[in-house]
């Protein structure tokens, strides 16, 4: 994509997708008990955890209560400094914003299992 048309990336036409699921840093587990306790938050169809440049986030689905039903913030002006940084084309709508997605108890298994060295047991 080039210089000029990345500049004209808009959220004009996004079906809202940042609005729908609330995405919350987390730290990578580093023992036994953590490594459980996100393999119990997993188990949950609406939570999925994602590491983007080595850093893990959870992610929960949902609809933020601002958002209206033809997917408009009815807070835009007084929108929160997290909604005002988070913009295309560095968001969902434009590809992965992601490098690896974890969806369940087992990718999380599949994951760690090939780098285990990082993680001290308690």
């Amino acid at each position: 994509m080039s210089g000029k048309a990345r500049n004209n990336i808009n959220c004009q036409g996004c079906p809202a997708i940042c609005c729908k699921n609330l995405a919350m840093e987390i730290g990578r587990p580093e023992n036994k008990k953590e490594v459980e306790d996100l393999k119990w938050q997993l188990q949950f169809d609406t939570v999925r955890v994602y590491i983007r440049k080595n850093k893990w986030h959870q992610l929960v689905e949902g609809r933020c209560m601002h958002l209206s039903d033809d997917n408009f913030c009815l807070i835009y002006k007084d929108r929160p400094k997290i909604c005002r940084r988070h913009n295309p084309p560095n968001c969902e709508r434009y590809g992965d914003y992601y490098d690896i997605m974890l969806n369940d108890p087992v990718d999380l298994e599949r994951y760690l299992s090939g780098r285990k060295k990082g993680i001290r047991k308690s």
